[in-house]
């Protein structure tokens, strides 16, 4: 009677198959295009020159800023309380220090120092939500959000 032995791929295909399995796992880590991540663990800086009117034309009361990666705001309850979304590492994501009246149709957001810590590097939104202060009654409101690092410009926004 004829010995059946057990039968084994060749090493030579088990080195391929796991060469191919590390190839898709490492591609599945890798960034999705050139350049590296913006430094994730950073307040939103603004620029030299600030952000235009943010409302958007169409009178729900938010602005574009979102949809481009950057600061926005929106009204929750017109008059009394809005949402401003900042984008930063979801680990260490950009947070408010305070929210202050700067006059009448104003106010004044500034952002807390970044976490000195490890922070992933994706790069997503955080919506927090503020009450307007007490004496800002008129229209448009305009938010300036100021960050925490010295030397940073301020971003302009309008809630409408």
């Amino acid at each position: 009677m004829a010995e059946t032995t057990p039968h084994r791929r060749p090493a030579a295909a088990r080195i391929a198959l796991v060469a191919v399995a590390a190839t898709f796992l490492l591609g599945a880590c890798a960034q999705a295009g050139p350049g590296g991540a913006p430094d994730a663990g950073a307040a939103p800086t603004g620029s030299s020159t600030p952000s235009g009117p943010a409302d958007d034309g169409d009178g729900d009361g938010t602005d574009d800023g979102a949809a481009e990666g950057g600061p926005s705001v929106a009204w929750l309850d017109e008059g009394t309380s809005f949402s401003l979304t900042l984008f930063g590492s979801s680990t260490c994501p950009p947070a408010v220090e305070s929210v202050e009246a700067a006059g009448a149709d104003a106010v004044t957001v500034r952002l807390a120092p970044a976490d000195p810590g490890m922070c992933t590097m994706d790069y997503v939104p955080a919506v927090s939500e503020h009450e307007l202060p007490a004496g800002v009654d008129g229209r448009p409101v305009t938010v300036d959000v100021v960050p925490a690092e010295e030397g940073a410009e301020p971003v302009s926004l309008e809630l409408p």
